[in-house]
């Protein structure tokens, strides 16, 4: 039998079989994430952290991120709390839908302009195939064609209401396709598909009190640090990377598409031909002012968000009803809070130290030993500075020795 078709445990039976040890996992949690993925054998578990201070658009929240960097958290957090000092992120989001592609080949005589008016008519009949998107706000807003040589090229906008909508996109883009390829002079479909090219974009702004920051000299230094960001694709790139960090964080921890959103900021990231930061900071009247606009194809609903219970806790400590916009808000200023954290990290006390006690956690983390030696052993690494493995055994041997002595 194909390895497809074993179940779960018959699965790991074969792996184990190789010699390959496996950690244990509860049966029914490997039966429920049989049902999310393809050849499941196992699990691996991500941490969820928590914002606990996030102001946008006047409104609180507590904001679930997953990631097993604690930097990251720390970050967002700093960032967040300082942002709301100073009355906090303002946001907003322009959810027109996501686009969809359909290509397709054309005969010679082919003339795209007979083709305009079926357009009013095909997006009814589309709409009213798929009543129940509708329903819910969504649906098919606008079609626009363009011809090159022997290609058709059909974009087509599609409202996904609050879901993330990539399945549905798809499978109105595939009914769309089938009535075209009835039109005369289409010779053929080539694809139908939705794109993850930019939309559903969200900005994010904050002006921060310099003297939240210490004072003008740092903030002239972050927007000099932006500066650089903007005509440098090195620095950029990984301001950038600063920014997803926090986005991703939030995207998993919502079970929302981070390869979709990933995608769509490195294509945005270069929309002016070359590649920059997303953000920008300067100053206005003795304020650091930052911006951020990332395209968030994001849902609070559909895929597999309703069907995880751990994805539904952290919307519960959200908001239970939370909308796909306000969510976007939420993703994007905790991108500009990481970002925040960042560029003053750097221009004060450097990014490393937050790098360096993360290497300490994964090293203790190793150790054979109590919970109490490892928090001991934490704290001599980061007093020392000394990060390797061989430094971090010699300390729980100093300590162990110094607990038996003590108790003799």
């Amino acid at each position: 039998m194909k390895f497809y078709k074993l179940s779960p445990e018959k699965r790991r039976d074969f792996l184990q079989k190789q010699g390959i040890k496996l950690e244990q996992i509860d049966s029914q949690v490997l039966h429920n994430l049989d049902l999310l993925s393809e050849n499941v054998i196992g699990q691996l578990r991500l941490p969820v952290g928590l914002v606990q201070d996030l102001l946008v658009n006047g409104q609180n929240y507590q904001v679930p991120m997953v990631t097993e960097e604690a930097s990251v958290v720390a970050a967002a957090n700093n960032g967040a709390g300082i942002v709301a000092k100073a009355g906090g992120f303002t946001a907003s989001s322009q959810r027109d839908g996501i686009w969809g592609q359909i290509v397709m080949q054309v005969a010679e005589n082919f003339e795209v302009s007979h083709l305009h008016d079926m357009l009013p008519v095909m997006i009814k009949k589309t709409n009213s195939h798929f009543a129940s998107l509708v329903s819910h706000g969504g649906g098919v807003r606008k079609i626009e064609l363009k011809q090159i040589n022997d290609l058709l090229y059909v974009k087509v906008l599609v409202d996904p209401a609050e879901a993330m909508g990539a399945n549905k996109v798809n499978s109105i883009l595939e009914l769309m396709a089938d009535e075209l390829e009835n039109f005369s002079g289409i010779k053929q479909k080539l694809f139908a598909i939705l794109s993850n090219y930019p939309s559903q974009v969200t900005t994010v702004r904050a002006a921060v009190p310099i003297d939240l920051i210490g004072g003008i000299e740092t903030a002239r230094k972050i927007v000099l640090l932006s500066r650089i960001g903007q005509d440098d694709p090195m620095r950029a790139v990984t301001n950038n990377k600063g920014i997803m960090n926090g986005v991703n964080a939030v995207l998993l921890a919502t079970g929302n598409d981070t390869r979709a959103v990933e995608a769509a900021c490195g294509v945005f990231a270069s929309k002016t031909g070359t590649y920059t930061s997303l953000s920008e900071w300067r100053l206005e009247n003795e304020k650091l002012v930052g911006k951020l606009s990332i395209p968030l194809p994001i849902g609070t609903v559909g895929g597999s968000i309703n069907s995880r219970k751990d994805v539904r806790q952290n919307y519960r400590i959200l908001g239970k009803k939370i909308t796909a916009e306000q969510l976007a808000n939420i993703i994007a200023a905790i991108g500009l809070a990481n970002n925040l954290a960042a560029l003053l990290a750097i221009s004060t006390k450097g990014i490393q130290a937050g790098h360096m006690k993360l290497q300490a956690r994964n090293i203790v983390t190793s150790l054979d030993a109590t919970a109490a030696e490892k928090k001991e052993v934490f704290q001599k690494i980061i007093n020392n500075k000394k990060y390797s493995q061989s430094a971090a055994q010699e300390f729980l041997r100093e300590i162990r020795e110094e607990n038996n002595a003590s108790r003799n």
